[in-house]
């Protein structure tokens, strides 16, 4: 008898936990646009090219195959030097010495992705950020060819003076 109401108190405990979560979950997703950024705390930093995990990542892909094999050395040659930055209304991206802003807007969030719309030539865009395994993102959006075997990683900030 005692066994019993245990495993009941137990389940109702967790029963009664779960909206909770939910609540929770659907709380922060609705509050992200009351702080004041639009984009997720998350990504506001500087993301540069994780080639290892680019190369690992390729190569899992359904779309893997020897032509891609042999263009990855390249897409990753080409894009190395480039990162990106996200601030709270913007993507950033860092060549070199120059920068090029891009308004941006979330317009969906889920557990493994956010979307942004933008413009382009006035015409309306989306650039859609994926999260992958180890805190690293995959961004893609039109015209970024090959960016959907990238995986960028938060950029390190160097110590100076020590």
């Amino acid at each position: 008898m005692y066994k019993s109401s245990l495993i009941t108190i137990i389940w109702l405990c967790i029963l009664s936990f779960i909206p909770d979560q939910a609540s929770a979950q659907t709380h922060k997703a609705t509050s992200l646009s009351d702080n004041g950024f639009n984009v997720p705390e998350e990504l506001l930093t500087t993301w540069e090219l994780d080639e290892a995990a680019s190369m690992e990542y390729a190569k899992k892909s359904a779309d893997w195959n020897e032509h891609i094999a042999n263009l990855m050395p390249k897409l990753i040659a080409t894009n190395k030097q480039i990162k990106y930055r996200f601030n709270q209304d913007e993507m950033v991206t860092i060549q070199a010495a120059k920068e090029h802003e891009l308004a941006i807007s979330l317009i969906k969030q889920t557990l493994t992705s956010y979307k942004f719309k933008f413009e382009f030539d006035d015409k309306p865009k989306q650039l859609q950020v994926i999260k992958a395994a180890g805190g690293r993102i995959n961004i893609q959006a039109d015209g970024l060819l090959g960016y959907q075997f990238l995986l960028w990683k938060k950029r390190r900030e160097r110590l100076t003076g020590v």
